[in-house]
């Protein structure tokens, strides 16, 4: 009896395993979906107004899932987002529209000396330049106020040369250095040019920025999220310093994904690691990048030192090589994908390039900084949410008027004067 019984207490104890295992198996997925979906909502709403896609990616590299998104945006900037090959830029390398557009220079103040620490002078495209100094002979009337005399110009360097277009027949004022910003003490100390950065993606312009160091001290404001460590502005420059802002551009990878240290005001965040691409600040505003351990070291001087991968460019030459080598300059390929990318450099006299612009291989980056006489540089963050930089006129009562570098950057124009979840490197203007 007990024999005969048996496949049929066999099949109801496989039923209930199967239906144990069945429903295990979709706990486990509805406590999966639940978690996702709880921590995606946190990734959400933790975000600055980001595109889902970005918001996704994040959430995904906040969750170890980094080489995945990797390869997804392979696979985007290779078959979708693809640039044509050929054509003419539709964005004119003439800044002059664009930067007035908006504008009425009525609210802007007289192209003057600046007379004070946060009196940067709003830009008119055709400055009339302060006369020099003169002597100012005493007045007739002892009553009579004496006149005063113009402020002497402060110490500046001189922009560099125009760039060559890799194009045979380059557009207007393509490679030509054009004055932007507020003016210091009467002199411009930051300029823009667009060029190609290849003879084959012909439509596309790579924009280039050129800070004066000699008329801007550089500071660096941690975003509220990333790198990590002190936060003393909470992810914003503080407003006192808006009349003084001439230029801001985004910081490097997540920390993260660096390969390399932090150090901020005193306190070392990850350690520092010899050889590695570094862009250093010092206490005094001054600013050098190199590689560290050979071209910077720490001193009691430095504020801040933000390393991120190697030196792309070193000696003046390209550190680029193997395009199949998708590890030295970011998660996707290095040659192959053409992607919003960014990079600081600092040329022989001390002078600061910013690149940041769309279809951009490593290589064509490297290429725009060689080009633009940079001797060191180093990579900063990429991809088409990442990559900003911004310049600043400003009106008459010192608030500042923001431009894009390149207007299809993303978000608002004042994403670093407010408080952002990433890093910033800022400029302002030197006291007179």
């Amino acid at each position: 009896m007990t024999e005969a019984h048996e496949p049929g207490r066999h099949r109801r104890v496989r039923g209930r395993t199967a239906r144990i295992v069945t429903w295990s198996i979709v706990g486990a997925l509805t406590a999966g979906v639940v978690w996702a979906g709880a921590s995606l909502y946190g990734t959400y709403k933790d975000s600055d107004g980001e595109p889902v896609s970005v918001i996704v990616a994040t959430w995904m590299r906040d969750n170890h899932m980094g080489p995945i998104v990797a390869q997804l945006e392979n696979v985007y900037y290779r078959y979708v987002d693809k640039p044509e090959v050929g054509g003419e830029p539709t964005l004119s390398a003439d800044l002059a529209n664009e930067d007035n557009a908006g504008t009425d220079n009525s609210d802007l103040g007289a192209v003057q000396p600046a007379t004070s620490a946060h009196d940067s002078v709003p830009l008119l495209l055709a400055p009339a330049k302060p006369a020099a100094p003169a002597q100012v002979a005493p007045p007739a009337n002892p009553a009579a106020p004496a006149p005063v005399a113009a402020p002497a110009l402060l110490p500046h360097l001189q922009p560099p040369a125009s760039l060559v277009s890799p194009v045979t027949s380059p557009e207007p004022k393509e490679g030509q250095w054009q004055p932007v910003a507020s003016y210091v003490n009467g002199e411009p100390a930051v300029y823009v040019t667009r060029v190609r950065a290849d003879d084959v993606h012909t439509a596309y312009y790579a924009s280039v920025m050129w800070i004066d160091t000699k008329l801007t001290k550089a500071i660096f404001v941690p975003g509220y999220q990333e790198p990590g460590g002190p936060n003393p502005y909470n992810g914003a420059l503080p407003k006192d310093l808006w009349p003084a802002v001439l230029a801001n551009f985004n910081g490097a990878f997540r920390l993260d994904d660096t390969q390399a240290g932090y150090y901020y005001k005193g306190k070392t965040i990850r350690p520092l690691v010899n050889g590695r691409a570094s862009t250093v600040i010092y206490k005094d505003g001054s600013i050098k990048v190199g590689k560290w351990g050979r071209d910077v070291t720490m001193t009691k001087d430095v504020d801040v030192v933000r390393q991120n991968l190697n030196l792309i460019v070193d000696n003046g030459k390209s550190k680029v090589t193997n395009g199949a080598d998708n590890v030295v300059w970011g998660a996707t390929t290095d040659k192959e994908s053409l992607a919003w990318r960014a990079a600081i450099g600092q040329r022989a006299d001390g002078s600061i390039i910013y690149v940041g612009s769309p279809y951009l291989s490593a290589d064509g980056l490297a290429n725009v900084l060689v080009l633009s006489g940079v001797e060191r540089a180093m990579v900063l963050d990429m991809n088409n949410w990442w990559t900003a930089g911004f310049y600043f006129r400003h009106s008459k009562d010192g608030k500042p008027l923001c431009r894009k570098l390149d207007p299809s950057i993303q978000e608002s124009c004042d994403r670093f004067l407010n408080r952002y979840k990433r890093d910033s490197f800022q400029f302002l203007s030197v006291n007179p």
